[in-house]
């Protein structure tokens, strides 16, 4: 160890012979190991919110939303002219029903029905989606209140006005105090707030096919409430114009028995309902395929992208090799006087070679500082979260440290080579 530590002495002064040379030599090994570092954190992150984010969802859970048709294909013909012509369309209640029936692996439905209606919370008015949910959708979503309880089946068969809702609404709403006593207004009914959710952190383009909508003031209201306070059939004003919607149910989630059932399930889901829609007005979403895919996205970014990276990595290793052959004609006279004095060729090739190891060391620790820097601009300007990973510490080092040996070695090779009279006589 004392000899190893003589070594790095030694190269430290030989690599300060020429600071700002040694410094543009390592740049490439420091934006190398920078970008591997980013990469994979960021990589590491996206693959983590992305595993903890469907799973939320259940893997074993298929998601049918009701999808709005063109607008030419919902409209029913009113009996009276004088009278709103009400879109009919989506999900039904027998397909709920047929659903659990006939579909072999389903064991349980959860219907949902939405409602988009202003609230008044105190003094402030705001717009929100009221989802009307049994109680076992908190669990098949795996919602757990921070503060308070999720609905219960007594709320239900009650038809209690209760609602739960997201820390958000009572952020836009600059709620004070403790929510569990407030009460919300949706539209002239008053809902005793029961629960309180954390936001939902989904970050992903499926959002919108999951039926999320990370814009809206979600209230979650037991299901037989909303439908018995609110019906099926909706107005809508806006701009001047009205629109009346008749939508029995806005989401289905079917729960299926283990992991193994659920595409035979969701294409047996799929088939059942084409046979009893005429128009595309509804989307069967799983998450289960959804996970896969990202899977296979994340697979292939863990390959490119330190691809990449390595590119500047490479780029650096040919900066320690172009300047150590550079040095080695510099101090071919100190070769010399170190052979002349007994230094075998393998002393040689050490000393060369713990230089450029020495190098591309210093330059992965800077690397992984910038790369941290990378990490937390990362984190800062977008709604990515990266996680930097002892593992990806120790990759970019052993990397750096690597590209120093590997590109090394050869100079290292030929100081060692060299004839001691040849390189005494050198000028």
């Amino acid at each position: 160890m004392t000899f190893l530590f003589e070594l790095v002495l030694e190269a430290l002064r030989n690599l300060g012979r020429h600071k700002l040379r040694s410094f543009l030599t390592a740049l490439g090994i420091i934006f190398g190991v920078a970008s591997v570092m980013s990469m994979m954190s960021t990589g590491e992150g996206a693959r983590r919110a992305i595993l903890a984010q469907i799973d939320q969802l259940g893997i074993t859970n298929i998601i049918v939303n009701t999808k709005k048709p063109p607008e030419s294909q919902n409209v029913q013909e009113a009996a009276n002219p004088d009278e709103d012509v009400a879109a009919e369309y989506g999900l039904k209640f027998r397909d709920a029903a047929q659903i659990l029936e006939t579909v072999p692996g389903v064991t349980e439905v959860l219907p949902v029905h939405d409602v988009e209606k202003w609230i008044w919370f105190k003094s402030r008015r705001l717009e929100s989606k009221v989802r009307g949910v049994t109680p076992d959708y908190f669990d098949k979503l795996r919602l757990v209140p921070i503060q308070g309880r999720a609905l219960t089946p007594v709320d239900g068969e009650e038809r209690a006005r209760v609602c739960v809702v997201r820390q958000r609404l009572l952020r836009e709403a600059k709620s004070m105090g403790d929510p569990l006593k407030m009460q919300l207004k949706v539209g002239t009914d008053y809902l005793r707030i029961v629960g309180v959710l954390p936001d939902f952190e989904f970050q992903s383009p499926n959002k919108a096919t999951l039926g999320i909508d990370d814009r809206a003031l979600e209230i979650y209201v037991p299901y037989e409430t909303v439908l018995d306070r609110f019906g099926i059939t909706h107005a809508k004003e806006t701009s001047g114009s009205r629109e009346v919607t008749r939508v029995e149910l806005h989401q289905i989630v079917c729960a299926v028995k283990d992991k193994e059932a659920v595409v035979t399930a969701a294409r047996a889901i799929k088939t059942l309902l084409d046979r009893f829609h005429s128009q595309p007005d509804y989307e069967v979403v799983v998450p289960l395929e959804l996970l896969e895919s990202a899977q296979k996205t994340q697979r292939v970014f863990n390959i490119v992208l330190p691809i990449i990276a390595g590119i500047s990595l490479l780029v650096g290793g040919i900066g320690i090799l172009n300047i150590m052959l550079a040095s080695i004609t510099e101090r071919t006279r100190e070769i010399g006087i170190r052979r002349a004095l007994g230094a075998t060729g393998g002393d040689i090739t050490r000393q060369f070679l713990v230089e450029t190891v020495t190098l591309s060391g210093i330059g992965g620790l800077l690397g992984i500082a910038l790369g941290l820097g990378g990490v937390w601009l990362v984190e800062t300007f977008t709604e990515w979260e990266a996680v930097v990973t002892p593992e990806s510490v120790t990759l970019s080092m052993g990397i750096s440290c690597l590209t120093g040996v590997v590109f090394g070695l050869y100079p290292a090779r030929r100081a060692a080579a060299m004839d001691p009279i040849d390189a005494l006589r050198h000028e």
